[in-house]
């Protein structure tokens, strides 16, 4: 049983596919549902919902970490401190019974899983598979930005002066992480000062290594047997370090 379930997540076959692409579908609108509900009051039927959203990620978590060869690496993989984060927010409530915005918003680090998904689907697809350097980039970019903004938002909503909407909060965060700084909207409280700084300090190093990515020569990763070099050219045959031979999988097409 747990090798038929370690198949499901892990697999490549039709079955496996179809259920990996489900389980991005349920990340992918369960992240939704958590931008839509961040600001909401708080009652029964928003618990309840919470609660039930929170047990579904909970089973599956631990399903992931009995099926998990190496539970230790697992268990501090981003992924799964992502994962802990969320379940921790879906279940405070009903201690608290208050709504924590500025942790339930936390919930949307749950599209750390959504792009994990998006890697492995990628990886399964052959010869549509794409720049993995670039998708890891151009991935914690978008994480970085979904991410402040949602903090933004949130903060801005229960303790700003104006009247700020997701938009808003994604046009503040992306004219400050290209350092354009219109100034139509901005953040005059000492937190603000700070989301400011971090916004700028880490999201311009973001965008740099997405923009390294894109004009670095495109690189396979096949680790040679005799020196350990990772990255080579498409189309090598023999290492540019040690020269020994490296075998890279290719169609032909060069």
């Amino acid at each position: 049983m747990k090798s038929e379930i370690r198949q499901l997540y892990l697999g490549s076959s039709r079955r496996s596919r179809i259920f990996q692409f489900a389980t991005l579908i349920f990340d992918l609108a369960t992240v939704a549902y958590f931008l839509f509900t961040a600001t909401k009051r708080l009652d029964e039927r928003l618990i309840a919902i919470d609660v039930a959203i929170g047990a579904v990620i909970l089973a599956d978590f631990v399903v992931r970490l009995w099926v998990a060869r190496n539970k230790k690496r697992f268990l501090f993989s981003w992924m799964a401190l992502a994962d802990i984060v969320v379940i921790a927010s879906m279940f405070a409530p009903l201690i608290t019974g208050t709504n924590l915005g500025f942790l339930r918003i936390l919930r949307v680090l749950r599209i750390v899983r959504s792009f994990q998904m998006v890697w492995e689907l990628d990886r399964l697809a052959g010869e549509f598979r794409l720049n993995s350097q670039v998708s890891v980039a151009a991935a914690n970019l978008i994480i970085f930005i979904f991410v402040v903004t949602s903090v933004v938002w949130v903060w801005e909503r229960d303790h700003g002066s104006i009247g700020m909407s997701y938009l808003d909060a994604l046009y503040f965060t992306i004219a400050t992480l290209t350092t354009t700084g219109y100034g139509d909207i901005t953040l005059s409280d000492q937190f603000g000062r700070v989301i400011n700084i971090v916004i700028m300090v880490f999201g311009v190093g973001f965008f740099l290594n997405l923009v390294q990515a894109l004009y670095r020569p495109n690189k396979i990763e096949a680790p040679c047997e005799e020196c350990g070099l990772r990255l080579h050219d498409n189309d090598a045959s023999h290492c540019k370090h040690c020269g020994s031979i490296v075998y890279i999988e290719t169609e032909g097409d060069t």
